[in-house]
């Protein structure tokens, strides 16, 4: 290590660590923060990177990224890897994700890219023949800020719209009103809300607000407020809220408007409350329905005085009904199929479609509201179901089926004799009729089979030399669907193999599966992915050197303490907005919630610290080891995942003694938890990710 002058900050020394002759690192100062866990001590070095905002942060983080575009944008101009990513991702460039059109009346809003350099602009069309026109653009709100929109809620009668949006990707959202005739725009602003919990009522709504701290303060005391038009937010009725931090509240509330349900949850003690709004018998007047069960439902239909509503019952998830008066009297009407989990659903007048997934395919089975099996539809194997929409414009019913290689292609499904066919295809920059994929069951270190799904092209030798990328999320009970991934196109036709590993946290295998990865047993997910790459080995598909991980959000996690325990296993790594130092995390506003201490545990309880303390990625980083290549994306806002997280894992890393290879940190400026918004930064950030990894691949490392 060659020590140069520096005059930047007290704690920022600049360019000081050569590695490989080609990168001069920003050197970190070590400021050390003795934490007391327990009996037990921990040092943190980095713990003043936490204030994100201080400008000593801000200007390490700023030299962080002139170092790291320099040298993906190197990449980038040496493979091509933008140009090649924009013909595998063109065809998402007409429509973000939200792209179902929300119908009120004879209107249709969706959310749609004007160009390539655009951020997603509202659009609403007259009924579905015509042609979509423009109705509010993000630079409407602010030519400062970031605005992304997230949620559409049309009124009723279809006069109103309430549109939900966020600036710079942050979890804290705002909401605006627009009047369609004569696009009359009120001039109040809802502020301090995070869910789209927004239900018309009357001359205005329900909405869901929480007491606000700051951008990054905790996400408690939740209130549900009433809204009417033309007035400010103070003036706001309040309906109910809590007076407990444990408590969460949610509002359901009835297309037609002729039931409204608000839930109390005390998910720490098991506790669940239900109170309903007959708009009919009183105006505000919330009465009990149910008042502190041990059993939690979600509400999800009403009609001819009967509730419908979610739950789980034996680890499978079911759709039930029961009279409005007498919420007892359960009955259980969607079947329940052997080695598959329940996904989605979609209530129609006399008819329910629940969509199922499988180890093999997803599935659509069409029941009565009396429990009867109507009919059945299997879908080609590998291919996953989404967006179950029933259109009483045309009287038919469409859903979405996608994989890692096909995009989604809209179908349209018989009701009558339950057949289904494709509506048309998307286009792709690509040869999709070569590609193939198969399943393979691993044992992982416990002797549990775990699932893993590979995707290649023409053909999957056993001579070592494929380059592989692993991919997983596994946490939270979510269940992983197959989706179209540009860049594991590009992995894929730049000579590559892609895996996605089920590994235990997940709820692709049910709820025994998901309790497997949390908990105590958060060690299990990373010793499956661990152990995929191990099978991928010594299968000989592959060999250590050409194996690139990636994951996202927990599957960050998952991806970062898999190459901090095994670095031998792999040749590159990308983590993308993960959480790195399991100790802090509880101090965030997140992390301090009820979902996220249930799925990892808490340090205030001696045993779960230690647990915590045994895999936390940036805890254990050896400083005598050379970890493999690693880019580390966060956003400058995200305010679920600090992106300190991915600070102080950079840091650390970057000083190892033996750190050879590089340590990117790439922080994404006015950008949250859920990366570029823009068409073009879309294209950019994968060409970064997957280029990144495709050429640390063909490195030849010591």
């Amino acid at each position: 290590m060659n020590i140069t002058k520096y005059i930047v900050s007290s704690l920022i020394v600049l360019s000081v660590n050569i590695v490989n002759s080609q990168i001069t690192y920003p050197k970190t100062v070590k400021k050390p923060t003795e934490n007391q866990y327990h009996t037990t001590k921990i040092v943190d070095d980095y713990q003043w990177l936490e204030k994100i905002e201080s400008p000593e942060v801000r200007d390490w983080v700023d030299l962080q990224n002139k170092l790291s575009e320099k040298y993906l944008n190197k990449i980038d101009r040496k493979i091509g890897s933008n140009r090649q990513m924009n013909r595998f991702m063109y065809y998402d460039m007409e429509y973000d994700n939200e792209s179902k059109a929300i119908k009120n009346d004879k209107l249709y809003f969706t959310l749609m890219y004007p160009g390539a350099n655009s951020k997603p602009c509202i659009y609403y069309s007259k009924g579905l023949k015509g042609g979509y026109e423009r109705l509010i653009s993000p630079s409407s709100i602010s030519k400062k800020d970031d605005i992304i929109f997230t949620s559409l809620c049309p009124s009723r009668d279809g006069r109103f719209l309430a549109y939900q949006f966020n600036r710079n990707g942050s979890d804290w959202k705002e909401l605006k009103i627009v009047q369609l005739k004569n696009r009359h725009y009120f001039k109040e602003t809802i502020k301090h809300i995070i869910t789209s919990e927004i239900y018309w009522f009357g001359q205005g709504f329900f909405y869901k607000k929480f007491r606000y701290t700051s951008e990054l303060g905790k996400r408690n005391f939740p209130s549900i407020y009433y809204h009417k038009l033309g007035t400010e937010q103070s003036e706001d009725q309040l309906i109910f809220d809590t007076n407990s931090e444990k408590e969460e509240l949610n509002i359901y509330g009835t297309p037609k408007q002729n039931l409204f349900i608000i839930k109390k949850s005390n998910k720490f003690e098991e506790k669940f409350s239900f109170y309903y709004l007959n708009p009919k018998e009183s105006h505000f007047d919330f009465k009990p329905m149910f008042e502190d069960i041990k059993y939690n439902i979600s509400i999800i239909g009403y009609k001819s005085d009967t509730v419908y509503a979610l739950t789980k019952i034996k680890e499978n998830k079911y759709i039930i009904s029961f009279p409005l008066e007498q919420p007892k009297k359960w009955k259980l009407l969607s079947p329940i199929y052997k080695n598959a989990v329940f996904t989605d659903y979609e209530l129609l007048e006399d008819k329910i479609v629940v969509a199922y997934q499988s180890n093999t395919s997803s599935f659509i089975s069409i029941i009565d509201y009396n429990a009867e099996v109507l009919g059945e539809v299997v879908t080609p194997e590998g291919l996953s179901v989404s967006s179950l929409n029933f259109s009483e414009e045309f009287n038919k019913f469409f859903f979405k089926l996608s994989s890692y290689t096909v995009p989604p292609v809209t179908c349209q499904l018989d009701l009558e004799n339950y057949n289904f066919e494709y509506l048309g295809k998307v286009e792709v920059g690509f040869d999709a009729k070569r590609y193939k994929f198969l399943r393979k069951n691993f044992t992982s270190h416990d002797g549990t089979k775990v699932p893993m799904f590979i995707v290649y092209k023409d053909s999957l030798l056993k001579n070592g030399n494929t380059p592989f990328l692993l991919n997983t999320y596994g946490g939270y009970g979510q269940i992983a669907k197959p989706t179209y991934k540009p860049g594991v196109i590009y992995f894929i036709e730049n000579g590559g193999a892609y895996a996605y590993i089920h590994v235990r946290g997940g709820g692709e295998l049910g709820e025994k599966w998901r309790e497997a990865g949390k908990k105590l047993n958060k060690k299990n997910s990373i010793l499956d992915f661990t152990m995929a790459a191990e099978y991928l080995i010594y299968e000989g598909y592959t060999k250590p050197k050409k194996i690139a991980i990636t994951g996202g959000s927990h599957g960050g996690l998952i991806t970062a303490a898999a190459i901090i325990q095994k670095p031998d296993l792999f040749g590159a790594a990308v983590i993308d907005v993960g959480v790195t130092d399991m100790l802090r995390f509880e101090n965030s506003a997140v992390g301090s919630t009820f979902t996220n201490i249930n799925e990892f545990g808490s340090v205030s309880n001696e045993l779960e610290f230690n647990n915590l303390l045994s895999y936390s990625p940036y805890h254990n980083i050896d400083s005598k080891v050379n970890y493999p290549s690693m880019l580390i994306v966060t956003g400058s806002d995200d305010t679920r995942v600090p992106p300190y997280h991915s600070f102080k894992f950079v840091a650390k890393l970057q000083s190892n003694p033996e750190q050879k290879n590089p340590i990117l940190l790439w922080t994404q400026d006015n950008t949250g938890h859920f990366g570029a918004n823009e068409a073009n930064s879309i294209i950019k950030e994968n060409a970064f990710i997957y280029g990144f990894l495709m050429e640390e691949l063909k490195k030849e490392k010591d």
